[in-house]
């Protein structure tokens, strides 16, 4: 045999050896990405998928653990490429559609991922997982009545699908449909229950029914799973706040304090609690720290403000009141409370256009008719004053102030009959402060009658 027919023979051996050999050599590299992907060494499995793919380009498993590789990596451009590639070569192969509709929700592209969803679905693929992302894509879509119908439909092909039952609870809550949103996260938790989100949500849902009780106890569950987080801390204390457990509140919002000094609104929100528990001097301090450290708080300064309005100091009460209306105008009760400082200080006219800027905001504030009402009496105004009391009196019918005040300007306007009998209600009503007026103004004997 001559030489030139040797040479070409060898040549073709070799090469047939490397084609029998890639089946095994590429089928040793899968297996090596396959045992990473299992520990979740993802750049140790893509390596190995990439020259299993490299030694046979037509391995999907291969190609296909190598975009799953680049989506844990958050590489989703190049997953989506990696599955598209599949999706080419294979038009059946629904894993890909699913795998890269997640993708394209990680790039934002929610109709693309809406449109792969869709294919897994028509292919039966992971009913209850495929109906939840496409819901997800929905909903990003700001299409809430597609979202809506596929996250029930997961949840009718399948009731045990946890996921399902945490995006429908989401989507309810952002309705405000907080009811059936937390019956959601109940079933949600009964797959879930290690799920601190679950916890999270459904604690805000029951907050925003006022159901402050049924928020704590999940916030209580979350900081036994997540000791030491301390926007728990806060937010429990908020929630102490509104069932009047001051203590509480203050306990956990200087626990959340240790983790964030500087966050303002904590500060705040302990300020009202030391308030409400007659503490003006802590409370003070905290609303100073609070606007101190977010000066565009306007609560902050309303609050502070009634501080020294309760501590008597009306003038630093209106300075603040001055900058809870500059930075919030929308706000009633600033105006309000700055006209009671104003007519604290003597300065009856000013406060008469603060309650008046009050009830253009909120028509039914009683309080501020009533006290429109006295500075007005103050001034003179008493025909004024008289419809004041009379729309205060409509709006709250059980304060005997009112008809105290009333029988004052009554008098004023020679309404004796109006104005006894005004007294007479107001000492009926347990104000003893009508008694002296009473003998004066209507010949009461040293015994009042009263009807």
């Amino acid at each position: 045999m001559s030489k030139k027919i040797i040479i070409p023979a060898a040549i073709f051996a070799v090469i047939l050896l490397v084609w029998i050999a890639r089946v095994p050599l590429s089928n040793h590299y899968y297996r090596k990405g396959a045992g990473y992907m299992s520990e979740k060494l993802y750049e140790d499995a893509r390596t190995n998928y990439e020259r299993a793919v490299r030694i046979r380009p037509g391995m999907t498993d291969a190609r296909f653990g190598q975009a799953l590789c680049e989506a844990a990596l958050e590489n989703h451009e190049l997953a989506v490429s990696l599955f598209s590639v599949i999706i080419e070569k294979g038009r059946d192969f629904a894993p890909a559609f699913f795998y890269r509709g997640v993708s394209k929700i990680a790039t934002g592209n929610f109709e693309g991922a809406a449109g792969d969803f869709t294919r897994s679905l028509e292919m039966e693929y992971e009913l209850a997982a495929s109906y939840t992302n496409r819901g997800r894509a929905y909903k990003d879509l700001n299409d809430t009545a597609r979202a809506l119908e596929d996250f029930t439909g997961a949840i009718e092909a399948d009731s045990t699908y946890g996921p399902a039952w945490f995006e429908r609870g989401a989507l309810r809550a952002g309705l405000e449909d907080f009811d059936r949103a937390v019956y959601d996260y109940n079933m949600a938790i009964k797959f879930e229950p290690d799920n601190p989100e679950l916890y999270r949500l459904r604690g805000a849902s029951m907050a925003s029914q006022e159901n402050f009780i049924g928020a704590i106890e999940d916030y209580d569950r979350l900081i036994g799973m997540e000791s030491g987080y301390n926007g728990l801390y806060k937010q429990r204390g908020i929630f102490k706040r509104r069932i009047s457990d001051y203590d509480g509140a203050v306990t956990d919002l200087s626990r959340a304090l240790e983790y964030d000094p500087d966050d303002g609104e904590i500060f705040f929100y302990r300020g009202i609690s030391f308030a409400n528990m007659g503490d003006l001097d802590r409370a003070m301090e905290d609303f100073t720290r609070s606007v101190e450290l977010d000066a565009g708080n306007a609560r902050a300064w309303l609050n502070r403000g009634l501080a020294w309005l309760r501590s008597e100091d009306h003038g630093n009460a209106v300075h603040d009141f001055n900058r809870s209306v500059s930075l919030d105008d929308s706000n009633a009760q600033s105006y309000y409370l700055r006209g009671t400082a104003r007519a604290m200080q003597g300065d009856y006219r000013g406060s008469v256009d603060d309650f008046t800027k009050a009830l253009d905001l909120d028509p039914d504030h009683a309080m501020a008719f009533f006290n429109r009402g006295i500075s007005k009496g103050i001034l003179g105004m008493h025909e004024e004053a008289l419809d004041d009391y009379n729309q205060s009196i409509e709006l709250e019918p059980a304060n005997p102030g009112a008809y105290l005040q009333r029988a004052v300007s009554r008098i004023n306007l020679n309404d004796m009959s109006g104005g006894c009998e005004d007294l007479e209600t107001a000492l009926e009503m347990g104000l003893k402060e009508a008694e002296p007026m009473l003998r004066m103004y209507c010949q009461a004997g040293e015994n009042v009658i009263v009807r």
